[in-house]
């Protein structure tokens, strides 16, 4: 046995099994009856001529892109006609949103959650970004253009888009380059935002004592040098990386309390982190090790050619909500810029997709123009900052 695969068993296919779990759990969300709308996983074809590679740096293999739609059996004229396609964060997949796409979809008449390249059940060819320049531009580059292609090859003229984390700092680079097709940006707790204060880095690290300094340059060293969270729990027992997960659920997402729901999540967890794939490579070309952007969002979100930018944080989020604000005030001193609105979702952390997934639900929809009825026991999205 290797990691929690047998020898017989193709790696992706387990995976999928777990999706398909998910996919189950995610009908139990969302206050919908399940005749009235359809559920399905797809993959897009995603020709290597359209990725920004090195020159003499083709590739002999197809690739895809996978991501799960959800769409009524009837086209509804009261819902939003416009599709939400929604990105997932670092290391996560596309059914990361199980509590969400169903609920979603009582509003847009088709919704999206799309695993990237390198990431959950699209291709994973580990390496592959090694084939494209390590700089910020041609990552972003790549991944861009994937899903440009997948927006094309699924008919989808104009979307809705929503990022989470490193989702949404893919997001901006896509509508810094197609703002055409993006009717609206919704960032879930985006990553790469803030720029580093060097000032204030530096106060920090002359508060640390040796071993803590000792400690902090050794996780610089690994973080420059490639080393994922990913490819570090590949190298430890299989038993002792899904303890890890079961750990991570258990502090992070006590709102999972059903034990048969968190075990199908953390299957689905540990089975994409176990899998190698080059997805997990962004990380550095992205951020910095103090997790500020390298090529932070916070200048480039106020020149976006599109109408509108959302933000919505958690009141427990570890991602800085400073960060959305500082993009309302650059905006709105700005002549031309997008619309730009902070709000912030009680009872809820980084994740708030899981955490509060009624309010996120009534957020998002709001967010794009819609009411969304929520039981008052569910805390509500508070609107922190608006420029309109």
């Amino acid at each position: 046995m290797i990691g929690p695969f047998r020898s017989s068993e193709d790696p992706m296919s387990v995976l999928k099994k777990a999706e398909d779990c998910l996919v189950e759990y995610a009908k139990n969300f969302g206050d919908r009856d399940p005749s009235t709308y359809t559920i399905a996983t797809q993959d897009t074809s995603i020709p290597s001529e359209v990725l920004p590679l090195k020159k003499n740096k083709s590739l002999k293999e197809d690739l895809h892109m996978h991501s799960l739609r959800v769409a009524g059996k009837q086209s509804d004229p009261s819902k939003q006609d416009v599709p939400l396609v929604i990105l997932h964060g670092y290391m996560n997949g596309a059914l990361y949103f199980y509590r969400n796409v169903v609920g979603l979809s009582n509003y847009f008449n088709t919704v999206y959650s799309v695993d990237t390249l390198g990431c959950g059940l699209s291709s994973r060819s580990p390496g592959l970004l090694s084939k494209v320049d390590h700089s910020v531009e041609a990552t972003e580059a790549f991944f861009v253009e994937a899903l440009e292609e997948w927006r094309k090859a699924n008919g989808i003229s104009k979307m809705i888009l929503a990022g989470h984390s490193m989702g949404g700092y893919i997001s901006v680079a896509y509508c810094e380059r197609y703002p055409e097709h993006v009717a609206q940006l919704v960032l879930l707790s985006p990553a790469g935002v803030t720029k580093e204060d060097k000032d204030e880095s530096n106060e920090w690290l002359e508060s640390m004592s040796w071993t803590q300094k000792t400690a902090l340059s050794g996780v610089r060293y690994m973080f420059n040098a490639g080393v994922t969270p990913a490819s570090f729990s590949r190298k430890l027992p299989s038993s002792r990386s899904k303890s890890m997960v079961d750990s991570y659920l258990e502090r992070r997402l006590p709102v999972v309390s059903d034990l048969k729901e968190r075990e199908a999540l953390a299957e689905y967890l540990h089975l994409m982190a176990m899998i190698p794939g080059f997805g997990e490579d962004m990380l550095n070309r992205f951020l910095t090790p103090t997790s500020h952007g390298v090529k932070p969002t916070v200048d480039r979100i106020p020149k976006l050619r599109i109408p509108k930018v959302s933000f919505i944080y958690g009141d427990r989020d570890w991602m800085d909500i400073e960060g959305g604000i500082e993009a309302y005030d650059k905006s709105r001193r700005r002549r031309n810029g997008p619309d730009v609105e902070v709000y912030q979702l009680p009872e809820a952390g980084h994740l708030l997709m899981l955490d509060n997934w009624r309010g996120f639900h009534a957020g998002v929809v709001s967010m794009c123009g819609g009411r969304c009825a929520v039981s008052q026991r569910y805390p509500m999205p508070m609107l922190v900052r608006a420029s309109h």
